[in-house]
């Protein structure tokens, strides 16, 4: 699933620079070069809640520092933000990458008090093929399990665009991804709904054409019937536009992120911890 070019992203990150970001990089999480972890933090109120974001690429591409325009959005609006890199195709085939972020969550829980974060408030999600990722951490339990944990580490996970029922393949890179096909059943998320998962946030784009919104609005009718608190949003746009949300340009007057900060909110409240606070409302005085 392709998502935005390097160029795009390279300009998204230059619009969206904050002096006041502090930026702590290539923090490891495993020996190999692309199990990084890069974090963002504002000036909110100490603990923050943690968010690590997946980036997509088609499970191929991508690095972390493209996503910084994600770790300053979320920094901005009073989170700990965590973006990971991971390792790609064709070194690594299903269900690698997922590992990589089980270990990578299991590493943030680790440190994220040592970093200003709360690790009893963590929420995970990605965009396209890190969305893809970060739901199978929270569906199919055993990825954690080999991690050390569970997904009660997580208090709620959002997808961007996602494939979440998308197996068997119709394009032979991604046959060659997921195969053979006994493995198909194991990548599709949509196959490990089950009560008693942590809550969803799925924000898909009306019009993509990459990612089909069937993906999240089937994904949602499932994790429904099975009893789990799941939100949808359809957004106008293409695949890129959720992510797109948490540009310069974008997020100062963003429905998607400040659907994401009203689910967050939803969810520390339920849990009885205390609502997360926005940077800016810390630092006029609010």
């Amino acid at each position: 699933m392709p998502s935005v070019t390097g160029y795009a992203l390279r300009l998204l990150n230059v619009l969206s620079l904050n002096p006041h970001t502090q930026r702590h990089r290539d923090i490891r999480y495993g020996e190999h070069p692309r199990q990084r972890i890069d974090l963002y933090r504002g000036k909110g109120r100490q603990p923050l809640p943690v968010v690590m974001f997946i980036h997509g690429g088609y499970w191929s591409d991508g690095e972390r520092a493209d996503y910084r325009f994600v770790g300053e959005a979320l920094a901005q609006r009073g989170y700990l933000a965590a973006i990971i890199s991971y390792r790609l195709y064709p070194e690594v085939r299903f269900p690698a990458f997922i590992d990589d972020a089980a270990t990578a969550l299991a590493t943030l829980r680790r440190i994220a008090a040592d970093y200003g974060g709360d690790p009893q408030r963590i929420f995970i999600g990605g965009h396209s093929a890190g969305a893809h990722s970060a739901v199978m951490l929270a569906l199919d339990e055993r990825y954690l399990a080999a991690a050390g944990g569970s997904p009660t580490w997580i208090r709620g996970f959002f997808g961007l665009s996602g494939p979440y029922d998308f197996l068997p393949p119709k394009e032979d890179k991604v046959a060659a991804i997921f195969g053979p096909s006994h493995n198909y059943p194991r990548g599709n998320p949509i196959n490990f709904v089950a009560p008693s998962r942590p809550p969803a946030l799925l924000v898909h784009g009306r019009d993509d054409r990459t990612v089909g919104a069937r993906n999240s609005l089937r994904l949602a009718e499932s994790l429904s019937a099975a009893g789990s608190d799941v939100e949808l949003m359809i957004s106008p746009g293409g695949h890129a536009a959720p992510l797109l949300a948490f540009s310069g340009i974008k997020r100062q007057r963003s429905q998607i992120l400040d659907t994401l900060d009203r689910w967050i909110d939803q969810q520390l409240e339920a849990g009885l911890g205390c609502g997360h606070i926005p940077a800016e409302e810390v630092s006029s005085g609010a």
